[in-house]
């Protein structure tokens, strides 16, 4: 926390690494963010150049922020959810098809290392098969580690609808992964 606001502090001053300093590790889970709300390379790519524009603003024009990472992510899911309403539909990439989303979508930060990449990409490839509503709470609890305090600040929703929504999509994904291995255990034993 001191550190991010001495680094605000040096932004406001003109020092033009510090706001890169700031930005540098959220990068790759804000991408994953806004990926998750957008399901598109491109979209998602805008809405955290937009993200990035506007947390430098904000913070050139002196507004207070008590915790950077939750702040920087609830600009990041707004952008998103703007382009989202602006192009009015759900774009689906498909992820076996598109190895540099897949690629960015998996990239691990340093904390994430012992995890079993291969796990961890099923997993991801179940959670995106969620409703928007359910995978992003998911998402930033399990892989950005965020509270639900968090959450629903980032999300600007009550506490108690992002609890609910996680419940239902943790139940969802309890039996996504039970079909999917129920599928994978018949295709072994019958040789589908």
């Amino acid at each position: 926390m001191k550190k991010e606001q001495e680094l605000v502090e040096r932004i406001r001053r003109g020092d033009k690494e510090a706001f890169s300093l700031l930005v540098k590790d959220l990068l790759p889970s804000a991408y994953k963010t806004a990926y998750l709300i957008l399901r598109s390379k491109e979209h998602a790519e805008d809405a955290l150049q937009n993200a990035l524009e506007g947390a430098y603003i904000s913070i050139m024009k002196s507004k207070d922020m008590t915790n950077f990472k939750a702040w920087f992510y609830r600009i990041v899911y707004s952008r998103s959810i703007d382009i989202y309403r602006k192009n009015n539909r759900l774009l689906h990439i498909d992820m076996d098809d598109n190895s540099e989303a897949k690629m960015k979508m998996t990239t691990q930060s340093a904390q994430h290392i012992a995890i079993n990449k291969e796990n961890k990409n099923e997993m991801i490839g179940h959670i995106m098969k969620l409703k928007k509503e359910q995978s992003l709470p998911i998402f930033l609890y399990f892989f950005e580690e965020l509270t639900v305090k968090e959450i629903s600040l980032i999300l600007n929703e009550n506490i108690n609808t992002v609890k609910t929504r996680m419940k239902r999509g943790k139940e969802k994904l309890a039996q996504t992964i039970k079909e999917s291995n129920s599928f994978s255990q018949e295709v072994k034993t019958n040789g589908l």
